[in-house]
């Protein structure tokens, strides 16, 4: 690509940033396999360095080239100078950026993802001043397999205790067994309109999912409760990266 139209696209981006982009290039981009392939590998080189947590020091780059470029119009000579320099910052951020992202790409796991998000559910703070029974006291002792055991001698079981049952599962790293549960109150509220624990039962199939390394599984209930921002576990999804998710989806 001819160096004008590089640096017209590298302007665009600038421009774009804040809110001034130009239809005409565009158009340009839209058109032109070239430019379109050299804006692709623009915008990828953004993305990675903001993902590798280097946005101020290329901002520091930028505002040095806009203070350059808006105070003088400078001659041929200049302008290749500070063209150079530009992209050398940039080329050297790059390679940095592309470091970061492939050591998040072989070190991203769902069993990582899983330990980084997942937090045991406490009862008292959740529900309330419901009726304490055994499972539930059971459940806030933390003696997972005394739960499992009462949750299958009950002879009604509700959608707080499948819920209870499968959280006691995954702190017994019985990810399959806690799928069941949660799907099983998922199914009941669809049926009966209701939504008791359905928002709990949501997020930590999710987990369960991660747990067992099935990220695909995970990411559309991610994903729903991440546009829902009713959802009890809203902010809480917010506050995962999204980026590594993806890559799992992609590694699997």
């Amino acid at each position: 690509m001819a160096q004008n139209q590089t640096e017209l696209l590298i302007d665009h981006l600038d421009r774009s940033l804040l809110g001034l982009g130009s239809a005409a290039t565009e158009q340009l981009i839209g058109k032109d396999p070239e430019a379109a392939q050299e804006w692709h590998f623009i915008r990828t080189a953004v993305d990675a360095v903001q993902n590798a947590a280097l946005y101020d020091q290329v901002s520091s780059v930028k505002k040095q080239w806009l203070a350059q470029t808006s105070t003088a119009r400078p001659n041929g000579a200049i302008v290749r100078t500070i063209y150079r320099n530009v992209m050398r910052v940039a080329a050297c951020v790059f390679l940095v950026a592309g470091g970061a992202a492939l050591y998040k790409y072989t070190t991203a796991t769902s069993s990582g993802l899983y330990e980084k998000y997942y937090s045991s559910y406490s009862l008292n703070a959740s529900r309330g001043t419901e009726r304490q029974d055994a499972i539930d006291q059971a459940y806030n002792n933390k003696e997972w397999k005394k739960v499992a055991t009462l949750f299958t001698a009950l002879k009604e079981k509700n959608n707080k205790s499948y819920f209870l049952a499968g959280i006691a599962d995954l702190e017994l790293k019985h990810p399959d067994d806690a799928i069941g549960k949660f799907q099983q109150i998922i199914a009941v509220n669809v049926q009966s309109g209701g939504d008791y624990f359905q928002d709990e039962a949501e997020y930590y199939l999710a987990m369960s999912w991660l747990a067992k390394n099935e990220p695909n599984e995970a990411m559309p209930l991610l994903e729903k409760i991440k546009a829902n921002k009713d959802h009890l576990y809203h902010d809480k999804v917010m506050s995962m990266s999204f980026t590594d998710l993806k890559i799992l989806e992609y590694k699997k």
